[in-house]
């Protein structure tokens, strides 16, 4: 699916990452020294942050909605639409999106989506309130995305211990003058790629009240490939609806698995280092918050780049489903703000 959304512009960018972090070399006691080397040399990531036992996506979400609406000095009335993009949600029902609508002390008037995507959900949740303001239903959209995949991941499994860390975001969508293009693609054959059986009904009811990290599956050879071949296409793709040469674009906001993996693509695609950073050093893979936290973490750091030339930004993201796709758009006037707890080590 391509399709261009016009008259609609994101208006603002929060992150919000939890205090508690996890240091990879803690691991060397329980492992040998010289395998989490070469993990670490794999991934990039040192550590990442951890949310607490009762901190729920949802509260991440929530700190960084309201730094979000503090500092852009938005009357909570005129939001009129919430999505909420995860697969750590508060509950099996009711929807979160709904919990957090009250939460923010937002209008009744308020529509509220769930939608339930990893590492590609932050394009799918911008599509879906982009399409929301397109259609006239609304004027100001709350896209609210983030996991805490550390409260479900195999503990057996090094290779997701050492990558995956947590994290929440909200983005304002509204009324504007600008377009954002889509590429949005899926293919269910993969799903096994990538899956989680636990929670669901396919198996019920021989997984209720146990967690069977046997059925947590992560098959890495074929995620790896998966990646580099439908992501690195979706960008060109992308990059030939806009009419974009892949040099002129300002900055690739690119999800953030491995540093392997987004070093191949780079490579593939011979893609100007400084313009796609690999940035979850100290974050991990964050599943759908990987590309909106590229965004707060690399423009509030070390380099502080000139977002208000950030007139052609391509953001990409690949995963569970399996599906996958990219954005352009135009972020020169997007408020985009430092993650809450950035600073912490």
């Amino acid at each position: 699916m391509k399709v261009l959304i016009k008259n609609v512009k994101i208006k603002a960018v929060a992150t919000c990452l939890p205090e508690k972090t996890f240091e990879m070399d803690s691991l060397k006691g329980e492992y040998e020294e010289k395998e989490i080397d070469n993990v670490k040399k794999t991934t990039g990531v040192v550590r990442v942050h951890v949310a607490g036992q009762n901190q729920t996506t949802s509260d991440l979400c929530f700190e960084a909605a309201e730094l979000l609406i503090k500092n852009e000095k938005i009357d909570r009335d005129i939001i009129d639409g919430v999505v909420f993009v995860s697969q750590t949600f508060d509950y099996l029902y009711p929807a979160t999106s709904v919990v957090l609508q009250h939460k923010l002390g937002l209008s009744q008037e308020t529509i509220c989506f769930d939608i339930s995507y990893g590492c590609s959900g932050y394009l799918y949740g911008l599509f879906q309130a982009a399409s929301m303001i397109h259609s006239g239903a609304c004027k100001n959209v709350l896209l609210m995305a983030g996991d805490t995949n550390t409260k479900i991941l195999n503990p057996s499994n090094l290779g997701a211990r050492m990558v995956f860390g947590d994290c929440g975001s909200a983005t304002l969508i509204s009324e504007g003058n600008s377009s954002i293009g889509f590429h949005l693609c899926s293919n269910g054959a993969g799903a096994k790629t990538v899956i989680n059986v636990n929670g669901g009904f396919r198996h019920w009811p021989d997984n209720v009240g146990k967690l069977d990290y046997s059925k947590n599956a992560n098959k890495g050879d074929d995620v790896f490939a998966f990646i580099v071949s439908c992501g690195t296409k979706s960008i060109k793709t992308m990059l030939e609806f806009m009419e974009w040469d892949k040099d002129e674009v300002d900055f690739y906001a690119l999800h953030q698995a491995t540093k392997f993996t987004l070093d191949f693509m780079k490579k593939k695609m011979k893609l100007d280092q400084e313009k796609a950073p690999f940035n979850i050093k100290n974050y991990g893979n964050t599943g759908p918050t990987t590309v909106p936290l590229v965004l707060t973490d690399y423009a509030n750091g070390i380099t502080k780049p000139d977002t208000r030339q950030w007139h052609k930004v391509v953001l990409a993201a690949y995963g569970v489903g399996l599906s996958w796709g990219s954005a352009a758009c135009d972020l020169s006037e997007t408020n985009i703000y430092k993650p809450i707890n950035q600073d912490l080590r």
